[in-house]
């Protein structure tokens, strides 16, 4: 089993079962990245007027070790690029870029996803402000008309964006179809 930072690390699988529920804006991103506002404030390579009140930042990043604790279990779990891309493909393809969220909490109005791209270097998919953030990176901007996530996204409450799935994880040895077969696998494994 790979470790990391002592703790057991498990690959974040997709399947038929997998369930992308949603993207919220968040304070505490678990990928450690804040998005960035695009207004007269920022020098940005796209072309933006005064206060358009759209935000872009990463929602997911390969390889990167993401910290969970279910209970007692302290574990990380990490995605592939490819499993991104398959996750950046189901996130429209069950119409999800209409349903924004504020802190994984339903019946926020007013955010629309309308910009995804994989970060990608050979095709020169890599504006400055991610080009520290290697290829295979979900990147997504969004509108945000509801006045009060605008105003907590520019006063700094709101940071970055999060994903909410249903999903199996795995690691080079095992997979684990739910979250009770991870459970036991790390009482057992101890």
């Amino acid at each position: 089993m790979q470790l990391y930072n002592g703790l057991p690390i498990y690959v974040v699988d997709i399947n038929d079962a997998s369930v992308f529920n949603n993207v919220s804006i968040v304070d505490m991103p678990a990928i450690e990245r804040n998005f960035i506002q695009l207004s007269k404030d920022i020098d940005f390579k796209f072309s933006v007027n005064e206060e358009k009140r759209t935000i872009s930042g990463p929602v997911l990043i390969p390889d990167f070790p993401i910290y969970r604790r279910f209970g007692e279990e302290e574990f990380y779990i990490k995605f592939t690029a490819e499993t991104i891309k398959e996750y950046a493909i189901k996130f429209f393809k069950d119409g999800r870029e209409g349903e924004g969220n504020v802190q994984h909490q339903w019946g926020v109005n007013g955010i629309t996803f309308f910009e995804s791209y994989l970060l990608n270097k050979e095709r020169g998919i890599v504006p400055n402000e991610f080009k520290d953030l290697p290829d295979g990176t979900w990147i997504l901007s969004a509108k945000v008309e509801n006045d009060n996530v605008w105003g907590m996204i520019k006063d700094g409450t709101l940071k970055g964006f999060s994903v909410d799935i249903q999903t199996s994880l795995k690691d080079e040895e095992k997979p684990m179809d739910t979250l009770e077969e991870l459970m036991d696998y790390l009482n057992n494994n101890k």
